[in-house]
């Protein structure tokens, strides 16, 4: 019988459903750590290609390659809470950091969801998808 569909799909409901500061996470809420990737229009370049790197310990780095050109990189971390991860930037030398950008993750994608237009744009950042992991890799 534990070989039954609905019976895997009770198991992994109940089994996964745990709570953390009062917001009720599943395990697919909780498996945010990744890469994520995604491009969009640049003003001088072709377009730019975005990853997000999301480690476990909550670090995170934003790398932005200019097609054609150099890539910036940008150290931070970031938290959930329920559906929603909000990345934080870190202070570059005597520079301000940029505001946060607030995400909601979905499946394998994260779509920004508030951000400051005065750095992103009306449009903002893209939408960026899971890289899938890298066989026998890290």
């Amino acid at each position: 019988m534990t070989g039954h569909p609905l019976f895997s799909r009770c198991l992994l409901a109940l089994c996964w459903l745990i709570s953390a500061g009062g917001v009720t996470l599943f395990a697919a809420e909780r498996e945010v750590a990744g890469v994520y990737q995604g491009h969009a229009p640049a003003a001088d370049a072709a377009k730019r290609v975005f990853t997000l790197n999301l480690a476990s310990d909550g670090g995170a780095v934003l790398t932005t390659l200019y097609i054609g050109k150099n890539d910036a990189n940008q150290q931070g971390h970031w938290t959930q809470n329920g559906s929603q991860v909000v990345l934080t930037f870190d202070a570059m030398g005597n520079n301000k950091p940029p505001r946060p950008i607030t995400f909601r993750h979905h499946g394998h994608e994260l779509r920004p969801i508030h951000w400051d237009s005065s750095e992103w744009g009306r449009s903002g950042p893209p939408v960026l998808h899971r890289s899938r992991p890298i066989q026998g890799g890290v």
